[in-house]
C-alpha cells in the first residue's frame, strides 16, 4: 500500500472509529478487524483497504507529525517522536521520546507550536 495523504488517513480513522461505535460497542464483536470487515461489508459506502501496511514506519503508529522533519536526538541523532502528557504542575505539555535508546525531553511547548516551529517535508 503506498503512504496515505492526510485526508485518506483521516477517512480511514473515521471509519475504524464508526465500526467500533456500531459492532464492538453494541456487543456483536470484540475484535476491531471483524468489526472493520462488518463495516465494509454493511455499512460503507465505498470500499476500504482491510491491511494498513506500517512497513514504512516500523511498530509505529502514523501521525499528523510525520509531515515534519523532527528534532534529532542529542545523544544517538535518531529522530524523536512526540508524546502528549496531561496536565501538571511542572508546565510539561509534550514530551519528544528517542525510540532507540529511550532518551526524553520535556518541552513546556504545545503541539501546534512544534507544528508551527518545524520545517515540513518535502
Amino acid at each position: 500500500m503506498n503512504d496515505m495523504t492526510e485526508e485518506e488517513f483521516r477517512d480511514r480513522t473515521q471509519a475504524i472509529i464508526r465500526a467500533r461505535k456500531i459492532f464492538v460497542a453494541s456487543g456483536v464483536t470484540k475484535n476491531i478487524g471483524v468489526a472493520f470487515e462488518l463495516y465494509q461489508a454493511v455499512c460503507a459506502e465505498r470500499e476500504r483497504e482491510l491491511f494498513i501496511s506500517t512497513q514504512g514506519l516500523g511498530n509505529t503508529i502514523k501521525t499528523v507529525m510525520d509531515k515534519f522533519e523532527r528534532p534529532l536526538c542529542p545523544d544517538c541523532n535518531a529522530e524523536m517522536r512526540f508524546r502528549q502528557v496531561q496536565e501538571n504542575p511542572d508546565g510539561i505539555k509534550l514530551q519528544l521520546v528517542c525510540t532507540v535508546c529511550d532518551t526524553v525531553l520535556n518541552s513546556e511547548q504545545d503541539l501546534q507550536w512544534w507544528m508551527d516551529n518545524l520545517r515540513e517535508n518535502k
